[in-house]
């Protein structure tokens, strides 16, 4: 069994201070400002049940280090009952701006991350990994973004797993839209899945966000509930 959950977002729509990497599965190509922490987190409703956090801190211009947990509900594994919910493998990583220039409407970066085999029995890869992507995406206008990655994930012991995205957003006053396709593909075989979901802007520092997900040639099916928060550890009171 594969517990492979990093759930990584991209922030294709942003208004004021925040820019959230949730709730779509292509990864931003920007990074969080110097000093900026921000804290973002959602509840997947699906057959096996996720609590995922991601926190993502800015050490400078062009550098966020990141944490990435989850909390996984697993009912049965194999037939067998096991304990739950427990945490899953922890993910260290960071996100590098490759280009950003304020002429170009298109910007580029690179994700990586440290899969970590810190969890219990069940709950585990059982093996360091790597997860890596490049991440593009072009403003088309002031309301309307495309963003797509293209990345290469591998477990020690299990076979390398490409990955793609491909995300179409819209923002409209406070609320952001967007509609994706993303998938993997493995030697002998590939998913492809659908999402769409919104967002909210309540205020520079908060956002709420909804979402959904299909399977195109799967059973992948899901629902998310999220919320981001941003802090300025600079900010003076």
């Amino acid at each position: 069994m594969r517990i492979f959950l990093i759930l990584l977002f991209v922030p294709i729509i942003s208004w004021g201070q925040i820019i959230t990497d949730r709730p779509d599965q292509t990864e931003a190509s920007v990074t969080l400002p110097k000093n900026i922490l921000q804290i973002e987190s959602g509840f997947y409703f699906q057959d096996e049940e996720a609590f995922n956090t991601l926190f993502r801190y800015g050490i400078s211009k062009n550098v966020e280090l990141r944490l990435n947990t989850n909390l996984l509900f697993l009912d049965s594994y194999d037939g067998l009952n096991i304990d739950s919910p427990k945490l899953g493998d922890l993910e260290l990583g960071a996100k590098i701006q490759l280009f950003n220039s304020g002429d170009s409407a298109t910007t580029v970066a690179f994700l990586t991350h440290l899969s970590l085999p810190t969890a219990s029995k069940y709950y585990s890869n059982n093996g360091y990994g790597t997860l890596n992507r490049f991440l593009i995406s072009h403003d088309l206008s002031e309301t309307f973004s495309i963003g797509y990655n293209i990345g290469y994930n591998k477990i020690y012991g299990e076979k390398g797993v490409f990955v793609y995205t491909l995300a179409f957003a819209k923002s409209i006053n406070k609320w952001g839209i967007y509609a994706e396709i993303f998938g993997e593909r493995i030697k002998d075989g590939s998913q492809s899945n659908f999402d769409a979901g919104i967002t909210r802007l309540i205020n520079d520092g908060l956002q709420l966000d909804l979402s959904f997900g299909e399977g195109l040639n799967n059973d992948l099916s899901y629902l998310s509930l999220g919320v981001s928060w941003n802090y300025n550890l600079t900010k003076q009171n």
